[in-house]
């Protein structure tokens, strides 16, 4: 995809902002229509008909030929922007340490910190315009990790983010260092305590799927990768996965007007 020097063009439902096809498989333009030798991902035509839907929203996007697709201008865009990320912890320091850390994983991307503040986290809206692709939360840990659910610092910072970015989010724990070696994305000793004992059963579901990394001061090599395939996705606004454990309220479309809209099928992937 990235690989330093050039981006990859996408080009993505205009409802939605999901990516459908890329600049490496493109083989002409037409007058009202850019024609690729495939598209990007799991992306299928409507059963019964060459129609090409958007796989998050639904729109139809165009046509399927015998060996290419053809997708209407208009309905899909192109577009080269860089990944934008942004990155939000209870301390600067925090983010400052992280910033360089996400520059190596994915080098075409902007970062936007935000330092949060204690009286804003309960109820909190990303009010970010346009919404970032990404948001990542990094927190120190040090002693009790109050991170998802009833006592949880990031709940609503989640859910909001989760909502905004359809599930492209992730969370950093610093200062803590892998039980499992090297190879382990995550301590899973602790993530499973936090979880089933103390009370933050949302941190579990993501952990699960892949969206939770700790290290003590830098990445492993693994989690480097895992960076930059989380990264990766953002930048194309993959479809989101079904992830077991995601609260409901996740999974509902933003309110009207904020960010990329997107019908019910949004909500019924989760």
């Amino acid at each position: 995809m990235a690989d330093g020097r050039t981006l990859t063009a996408k080009y993505v439902c205009h409802c939605c902002g999901v990516c459908v096809a890329t600049g490496d498989n493109l083989i002409h333009d037409e007058a009202d229509a850019h024609v690729f030798s495939r598209l990007h991902g799991s992306i299928a035509t409507v059963q019964g008909t060459r129609t090409v839907a958007c796989p998050c929203c639904g729109q139809g996007l165009g046509s399927r030929g015998d060996k290419t697709y053809s997708l209407r201008k208009g309905l899909v865009v192109k577009t080269q922007d860089k990944l934008s990320i942004l990155v939000c912890s209870l301390k600067d320091k925090e983010i400052q340490e992280l910033t360089p850390v996400l520059q190596a994983a994915f080098p075409h991307s902007n970062v936007t910190p935000r330092v949060l503040q204690k009286a804003e986290l309960r109820g909190f809206e990303l009010q970010l315009r346009p919404s970032p692709d990404l948001v990542v939360v990094v927190h120190r840990n040090e002693g009790r990790a109050l991170l998802t659910d009833r006592n949880g610092f990031y709940h609503d910072v989640l859910g909001s983010a989760w909502q905004q970015t359809f599930g492209n989010v992730f969370v950093i724990l610093t200062k803590t260092e892998s039980k499992g070696g090297p190879a382990e994305l995550f301590d899973a000793q602790l993530l499973r305590s936090l979880s089933t004992q103390g009370d933050q059963p949302t941190i579990g579901a993501i952990s699960a799927c892949g969206r939770v990394l700790t290290w003590e001061s830098q990445p492993s090599k693994p989690q480097q990768d895992q960076l930059g395939l989380l990264m990766e996705k953002a930048y194309f606004r993959e479809p989101p996965a079904i992830v077991k454990g995601i609260p409901v309220s996740w999974g509902k479309n933003p309110k009207k007007g904020q960010g990329n809209s997107a019908n019910s099928a949004w909500c019924n992937l989760l």
